[in-house]
């Protein structure tokens, strides 16, 4: 009889421990990956905020006031018209038709190199004293000059909570409400 000497192999359980650290690391970079696709995506937000509040900014200079995109001061008319969602939306300023708020976005030069995942409204008012506020009853401040509201809102993930950007024309800071959502 021979002895066997130097055959080596996996045990069952140094086998299930691996694949157990290899479910692990995938379960790890999954979540990272969503994470980062999220953070892609609210990037679209915070960058239009920016552009269309430059564009009242530009407009403001030519016209001595701000445009009321949205047609309300209640920031709930949208463009793109469609649901907030997890599919893109086509933003062209270009076939407006009667679109009102298509219209004023067109209006201030506001475009998107490519499909949106958020629907933005923008409202304007003049220096009248009244006290402005924004999403959640967020106090921006007394309308001592003529004022604007930028607004994006999102849902990223089809959930039933939805994201949304503001910023006015009474600071320069771009608030957000369950930006993870």
């Amino acid at each position: 009889m021979t002895a066997r000497h130097g055959e080596r192999g996996f045990t069952l359980i140094e086998l299930m421990v691996t694949v157990a650290i290899i479910g692990v690391l995938a379960v790890l970079a999954m979540v990272g990956y969503a994470k980062w696709v999220r953070s892609s995506k609210t990037a679209e937000a915070t960058a239009m905020v920016a552009t269309i509040k430059g564009q009242q900014e530009t407009y403001r200079g030519e016209t001595f006031k701000y445009l009321d995109c949205s047609g309300t001061k209640s920031l709930t008319t949208h463009y793109p018209s469609g649901a907030p969602g997890q599919q893109k939306q086509t933003w062209n300023t270009a076939a407006c038709g009667s679109d009102v708020v298509c219209l004023a976005f067109k209006r201030l030069n506001v475009t998107a190199d490519s499909k949106v995942y958020f629907v933005y409204s923008c409202s304007a008012g003049p220096a009248d004293g009244t006290a402005v506020s924004g999403f959640s009853g967020r106090a921006y401040g007394t309308a001592t000059d003529t004022w604007n509201i930028v607004r994006a809102v999102g849902n990223l993930n089809g959930d039933a909570i939805q994201s949304t950007y503001e910023s006015s024309s009474f600071d320069s800071t771009i608030w957000s409400v369950n930006s993870d959502e």
